[in-house]
């Protein structure tokens, strides 16, 4: 376990990971399709890709017909995010919008005081809610700007695989971990129970819809033999459709 509980920061892996995050076959072929796939209709709704990277999910959700706030802690993943929706048009070369995509920096633990309450249709949360360690705070303020009936898509790692990966003697516990990416290097994050997990989305007031252990596709196969045999016996994700009530 690592021996610092501060958080991690993705402005020392920027770069490395906006180049590599696309072709990573973990990302490409078998997060992405399945958190995709769980989306609801978003033609016309208002979206807040919260920990939007370097910009993939808020490029889809634009292409799909919705209207994007993307947020991100890292001031150097949000400029890279601005650089490839300027690039679809959604932002002009300034970064500034042009009425249906808005990036900005904002750390997912703060309020998030730009967006008033009740004013967005969705929360889209793909691989980010792992690197906070209370959950609480930030499922809160999703509630408080979401719209009566809204939806939150999240992805995170799987709990019960990563309680296997790092051999850890109580599964029930909530703890930093470190990893290493061989195209970005060391990141840290923190693993909790499915207990956790659920437990943080129905106090903040969720229901729950479906949860998704997604199941490697043919692409992924071809990409990774060997890791699309291991997914099959241990699932590396674990995606939740959540609502509140309407």
């Amino acid at each position: 376990m690592p021996d610092s509980e501060s958080r991690f920061s993705y402005d020392e892996i920027a770069e490395a990971y906006a180049a590599g995050v696309d072709s990573a076959p973990f990302n490409a072929y078998y997060e992405r399709p399945a958190t995709l796939a769980l989306l609801p209709d978003v033609i016309g709704a208002h979206v807040l890709d919260a920990g939007c990277g370097s910009g993939f999910y808020a490029e889809q959700l634009l292409l799909l017909g919705a209207r994007v706030t993307a947020v991100d802690g890292s001031a150097e993943m949000t400029r890279h995010a601005e650089a490839r929706l300027a690039q679809l048009g959604s932002l002009d070369p300034g970064g500034e919008s042009t009425g249906r995509a808005a990036v900005r920096a904002a750390d997912l633990t703060q309020p998030l005081l730009f967006l008033e309450a009740a004013t967005v249709d969705g929360v889209l949360s793909a691989l980010v809610l792992h690197y906070l360690r209370d959950w609480g705070p930030t499922l809160s303020e999703f509630r408080r700007v979401l719209k009566p009936g809204g939806w939150l898509v999240l992805s995170t790692h799987h709990p019960a695989t990563e309680a296997v990966r790092y051999d850890v003697s109580d599964y029930f516990a909530t703890e930093m971990v470190e990893d290493y990416w061989s195209w970005v290097g060391k990141v840290r994050f923190y693993r909790r129970p499915l207990s956790a997990i659920t437990g943080a989305l129905t106090d903040a007031g969720f229901v729950i819809e479906r949860i998704v252990e997604p199941r490697p596709n043919d692409w992924f196969r071809a990409a990774e033999p060997e890791a699309y045999t291991r997914l099959l016996k241990q699932p590396e994700f674990l995606i939740i459709r959540a609502r509140l009530p309407a």
